[in-house]
């Protein structure tokens, strides 16, 4: 019996094509990977930054007197917790002397002081520090209490 086996050389037109679509399929997958990651890595950096701005904003505030019409210190006029009051609003990062910091331009600070009614068991303060940042849109809020001691 003799049979003649017929070999294929090379690919058709359409196994070509399935091929070039299953190629283009797995690569976006993987692109879109990619993309993801690479969008979101400076979150973690972005997120530290504003912890840092918030507690250094925190710490000055804390080291104010609760209530005091005295001399100033730090912040242009800012010498009691009362001062740091920002009325919901939120402005640009500044020094101790009130002066912008060009290289924080992205982040805006804003300071809420309020006063729990605590039925006059205690004199206290709710300072809420929230800095947000403009391009990720995302904001960190840090909370203390100040007291009259």
């Amino acid at each position: 019996m003799n049979s003649k086996i017929s070999l294929s050389q090379g690919v058709t037109l359409i196994e070509l094509i399935i091929s070039i679509v299953i190629i283009t399929i797995a690569v976006s997958g993987v692109m879109a990977l990619f993309i993801g990651t690479t969008s979101s890595s400076a979150d973690p950096m972005v997120r530290a930054q504003q912890l840092a701005i918030a507690q250094s904003y925190m710490d000055e505030i804390l080291m104010q007197a609760y209530s005091d019409d005295g001399p100033t210190s730090g912040r242009g006029n800012y010498n009691e917790v009362d001062d740091y009051d920002s009325s919901g609003a939120f402005q640009t990062v500044q020094d101790q002397f009130g002066r912008s910091i060009s290289s924080l331009s992205g982040y805006t600070v804003k300071v809420d002081v309020t006063t729990p009614g605590l039925n006059g068991v205690i004199d206290m303060k709710k300072i809420v520090v929230t800095v947000r940042h403009g391009a990720l849109n995302t904001e960190v809020p840090i909370t203390a209490y100040r007291s009259d001691y």
